[in-house]
Parts: structure tokens; sequence; C-alpha cells
């Protein structure tokens, strides 16, 4: 799956939806199996986490905010599953609500699962991003929820990012379309982080529900 070249973290979201489709679509499906269909279900906006969604349509009903509008669009929402939008500023180039009223509306709630797309990994410092807004979103959406799910295609190892939203051996469960780079995978294993990825449907570390997740 390694030969598709990905676009640009930076393009607007209908390039990114065309990148690397199939990879996000199979990272889709593990995830939506890694994930307890019953609860609060907190998705971020991404297209991975979009591909996310749309796996977890073909099931049983689901109760989700996101701050992504078209995911209220694919979970049929009022029809099949219930969905809530966090409100805020639309920003057209991520396809997703931005801005103070996200973060309050994370902050009034707590998350049974929270599915997050990742921006970068870092093999030392974890998960990181490209704006201080971003670092927000994710350290308190990891807050406020009891169990985590990134979602990662395989280009985001190593990809580069200014602020570190969750450290290394905070990440807890990671969901990727191949396995991690051999540096990633030995300091994954050090802090514990568990890894599932589609070759053989397994983890490829068996130290799970760390720090509590």
């Amino acid at each position: 799956m390694g030969g598709a070249i990905p676009v640009s973290r930076a393009a607007p979201l209908p390039s990114r939806l065309a990148s690397l489709s199939a990879e996000k679509a199979v990272i889709g499906e593990l995830a939506a199996q890694t994930a307890a269909r019953d609860g609060w279900i907190f998705i971020t906006h991404g297209s991975t986490a979009l591909a996310v969604a749309k796996a977890l349509d073909d099931g049983p009903s689901v109760s989700v905010m996101t701050n992504m509008p078209v995911i209220a669009e694919v979970l049929q929402s009022g029809i099949k599953h219930r969905v809530t939008l966090t409100g805020g500023e639309y920003d057209y180039a991520n396809g997703a609500l931005m801005g103070e009223q996200v973060l309050e509306a994370i902050s009034e709630c707590l998350f049974d699962t929270a599915i997050i797309a990742a921006y970068g990994v870092d093999p030392v410092h974890g998960l990181v991003e490209s704006s201080k807004y971003l670092q927000r979103f994710k350290r308190l959406l990891f807050e406020r929820s009891r169990r985590r799910i990134f979602v990662a295609d395989h280009s985001k190892f190593g990809a580069s990012g200014a602020y570190v939203s969750v450290s290394l051996s905070d990440i807890g469960t990671i969901v990727t379309d191949e396995p991690p780079p051999a540096p990633f995978a030995d300091r994954f294993k050090d802090a514990g982080v568990r890894v599932v990825y589609p070759q053989k449907n397994e983890t490829n570390n068996m130290e799970e529900d760390t720090n509590g997740q």
C-alpha cells in the first residue's frame, strides 16, 4: 500500500480525500472494529476520520459529536445515527468547524471514545500539530474522553509539526494501514502503544489498555 504518493497535509480536503483513499478506507474499517459502538463518540475532522465514519455507518446506531459537518451526512444523522455538531466557524479548506465554540462544546462533555486523526507522528514526542489551536483542540479532547483511538496513514509517521498535542506514552492505540517504520515500532513498544494494522489484523504490541485507555 505504500506505493501511493500522498498529497500535502495542507492541501484542501477534496485533494486529501482522493489521496491514499484505499489505505484510509482500510484504516476506517479497522478503527470502526476497534471502537465500541455504544456510548458517546467524538470524531475529529480529517479525511481519515471521515473514512472511520463511513465504516461506522455500516452497523448499529451510534451517537457521535463531530466538528466535521460531512460526517453528519455520512452517518445519515436523524435517520440512522445520532450526530451532534459542535458549532463554530466553518473552515472550507478542512471541511471543518473551528474556533472557541468547538472547544466549549468538547469541554461540556465526557466521551466514551474519541477517534482522533493525526496530523503527524514524531518518534520521540508523539502526536504533532500544525497550529496552537489544533494542539489545544486535541489535548482537550484527550482529557475529555475515556478512550482514544488515533488514526494515521503511513505518510504521517515522521511528518513534522510545530506543536505536541499528545505525548508518545499517552497515545494508547493507533490504527494505521501498514506496520510503522522500525524506529517507530521500537519506540511504540517501549511506550506501551498498541498499534493496529491490516496485514495481520492484529496488534504488534500486546501491552494493551496503557494509561487507562
